[in-house]
């Protein structure tokens, strides 16, 4: 049998832990990934001497241990991927790191936590929070529903565009808005504000009544699109006593165990940005009688707790 005597030597290596096999790639940088400003990234590995550092990111190759870049606002995240080869090329590794951009542009209604009228006028603000030592957005140009705003009679940029003002906003006005403008030399795509002139109604599905040990689901049903223009959390002024409990988005489930008792869920939808809100609460009865539920309670006390644990970053 005919061994490949280049493979066999990198085994070996391997076995015997000599320097030069590529492993531990790590991809690590400091602070905050911000749209409009630069972040260097560095990858790092075991490998030793003469090895080939390359980077992928959003469909190019960059050479080099080493990536600045600044993000345009595009995206919320990217897929930062590093590899590593020898200098024969046999041998290689990889890391992966999903980045988060955080982007401080952002379209915002003024005065703030204006609800949209008709007949009364209303600004749209191109908005850069937190800037700091850093100048504020140039040059914006602003988007409705992707396609660039055309200015009219009743509808004006003002303070260099940074301002888009509607005298008596109409139906035709609603939409979702965007600005783009200059950060650090770069162009950078905000936030978007969901124009609406009807309010956000929201309700919470699921029975009024349960019953202990039985599984339940409740649904916030909102009338933004989530995750686009808003998104949602639950909200409790007591926590729920329960054999399982668990939210994930918009989805609630609960397993009560202390009959005789009131539980209240709230829901809020909101987009922070634009500075909108709104919210609903049910309150659901739990029956039964105290015999039948006594010990589910005594078991539901303590795992309602487990549970808690990894959820109480998700209320107020």
């Amino acid at each position: 049998m005919m061994i490949n005597m280049n493979l066999f030597s990198i085994l070996l290596m391997a076995l015997m832990g000599v320097p030069g096999l590529v492993a531990k790639v790590q991809i690590s940088w400091d602070g905050k990934v911000t749209a409009g400003f630069s972040t260097t990234f560095t990858c790092s590995s075991s490998c030793f001497p003469n090895c080939i550092y390359s980077w992928v990111l959003k469909g190019r190759t960059i050479k080099g241990s080493t990536l600045t870049w600044t993000p345009d606002g595009q995206e919320n995240t990217v897929d930062l991927l590093c590899t590593v080869l020898t200098s024969e090329t046999v041998v290689f590794s990889s890391a992966i790191s999903v980045v988060e951009i955080k982007n401080r542009l952002s379209v915002q209604v003024s005065p703030t936590n204006t609800v949209p009228s008709f007949k009364q006028a209303l600004d749209l603000v191109c908005h850069l929070a937190k800037s700091g030592d850093f100048q504020g957005p140039s040059n914006p140009i602003w988007f409705k529903d992707g396609q660039k705003v055309t200015p009219s009679d009743k509808m004006q940029l003002l303070q260099n565009n940074l301002t888009l003002h509607f005298d008596t906003p109409l139906p035709s006005d609603a939409g979702f808005y965007q600005c783009e403008a200059s950060l650090q030399e770069t162009r950078v795509l905000s936030l978007g504000y969901l124009l609406s002139f009807d309010p956000w109604n929201i309700t919470i599905s699921g029975p009024d009544i349960v019953f202990p040990g039985r599984l339940y689901e409740f649904k916030c049903l909102t009338s933004c699109t989530l995750n686009l223009d808003c998104t949602v959390k639950w909200q409790f002024k007591h926590f729920p006593t329960g054999t399982y409990f668990s939210v994930s988005g918009n989805v609630l489930k609960w397993i009560p165990s202390i009959p005789g008792t009131f539980q209240n869920f709230t829901c809020i939808a909101e987009n922070e940005a634009a500075g909108r809100s709104a919210q609903n609460t049910k309150m659901v009865e739990v029956k039964g009688s105290p015999q039948s539920g006594s010990q589910a309670a005594q078991l539901g006390g303590l795992l309602t707790m487990i549970h808690s644990l990894g959820l109480l970053m998700l209320f107020d």
